[in-house]
């Protein structure tokens, strides 16, 4: 690569979310979410335990512990909490409103209540694992966010990851 390449912000908001999502405490999904207002990160978040309380990588998954299936969302039996909500628990909701997130997947119903409320404008992810007609999708349609999926170029972003681990050999 001999030109210098940049990520648009929103590559590069997702992109945090995604060195976020390196942090995650949980066995089966790692996920990260980024707060940004006026091109500002204001707050980043993982999936993990709360504080004070030992992560699934320490105490064990409590789903594998009994035998629940992992698609089966919402048991109740978490340890954890979302990446978008850890990242929204560090502002006040005047310094949510108006802001996006991004975010590695598509938020759960939870999550979306909670985005809904503390009204943010846009929501950017990566990934979706939801079905069809889900309640998620019902509420966004009521309020008012803009939901948009992004698609990464990863040889893009390996491309800029070379060209500034390779500039001391330019000098």
């Amino acid at each position: 690569m001999s030109e210098r390449i940049r990520p648009s912000w929103d590559e590069y908001f997702m992109y945090l979310a995604a060195w976020a999502a390196t942090r995650s405490s949980c066995r089966h999904l790692q996920t990260g979410a980024v707060i940004v207002k006026d091109k500002r990160v204001v707050a980043t978040g993982y999936n993990g335990a709360p504080r004070t309380v030992e992560n699934c990588l320490v105490q064990g998954c409590r789903k594998d512990q009994f035998g629940v299936d992992f698609e089966k969302k919402g048991t109740g039996n978490c340890r954890g909490t979302h990446a978008e909500r850890n990242a929204m628990q560090q502002l006040s909701m005047y310094e949510l409103e108006g802001s996006s997130m991004y975010t590695i997947y598509y938020p759960c119903s939870d999550c979306a209540k909670d985005i809904i409320g503390a009204q943010l404008s846009k929501i950017f992810y990566l990934f979706d694992y939801k079905g069809e007609g889900t309640l998620v999708d019902e509420l966004i349609k009521e309020a008012p966010i803009s939901l948009k999926q992004l698609v990464l170029d990863y040889g893009k972003c390996n491309e800029m990851i070379k060209f500034i681990l390779d500039q001391q050999k330019r000098k």
